[in-house]
Order: structure tokens, then sequence, then C-alpha cells
């Protein structure tokens, strides 16, 4: 029998899981609504990049903007997993330009690098007492 567990995890392991990805979800309140959307991402020092389309809602990141970003690992056969919250504030990157910069998956012009500066990083890492089957 497997025992599962509920873990709260410390911020540098927020901090690891983060830059062992590149999917993730920005969520902020525009000027639209509350938005939450799946970008690509990498992480530089302590900053998230993001590339946007200047003309897209998402350009709005470009201001001072709070925002939460969140990436998560879930394998549904196991029931294990993990998600880490980023909460920060956004806004254009104006940083080195020989760094390379995430790559979108979405076509069109992402010519805005957004760089979200994280506050306080939370995440959890769960496992089900059975695997799924």
């Amino acid at each position: 029998m497997d025992s599962g567990h509920f873990t709260r995890l410390s911020g540098d392991e927020c901090r690891q899981l983060i830059r062992g990805h590149s999917v993730g979800r920005v969520c902020w309140l525009s000027g639209e609504g509350l938005q939450v959307l799946p970008v690509t991402y990498c992480v530089v020092g302590e900053k998230v990049l993001i590339r946007v389309d200047p003309e897209s809602v998402m350009s709005e990141l470009s201001g001072v903007v709070r925002v939460a970003f969140e990436v998560d690992d879930i394998d549904v056969p196991t029931a294990t997993g993990w998600s880490v919250l980023v909460r920060g504030e956004s806004r254009e990157y104006v940083g080195r330009s020989d760094i390379p910069l995430p790559v979108p998956w979405a076509p069109g012009t992402r010519t805005l690098t957004v760089a979200i500066t994280p506050l306080t990083y939370s995440g959890r890492a769960v496992s089900a007492d059975h695997p799924r089957s």
C-alpha cells in the first residue's frame, strides 16, 4: 500500500522547479478583466521572462502590474505532482540583450519582452494514497 503526501515547498525548491520548466500561466487584472494565459518563459537571475505581442492584451504587462505566475507538473497515472505560485510585478524587460529569450509556441509577432520580478514564492507537492489506473 502506498502512502500519499501533501508537502509545502520551500522558496528554494520553488525556484529550482520553475527553472526546470518552460511553460506556465500568467494572471493579472487587465483592463478587460481577469486574465489567465499560458506562456513560454525562461528564468534569468531571479526574473521570469516572457515574450508578448505589443498589440495584444498581454502588452499591459509592460507597465508595472501585479501578477501571479504559476507553473506545475502533474502525472495523472501516478496521481503525483507539484505546483509553484510566484507573486510579483511585471514590467518591460530592459536587461541584457545577449541572453536567450523564450520561444513562444503561438504564431505571431512577440517583440516585447516582459520581466516578472518575484516578490513571493509558494508551492505544494502532492501524491495520492494510491496511483490512479
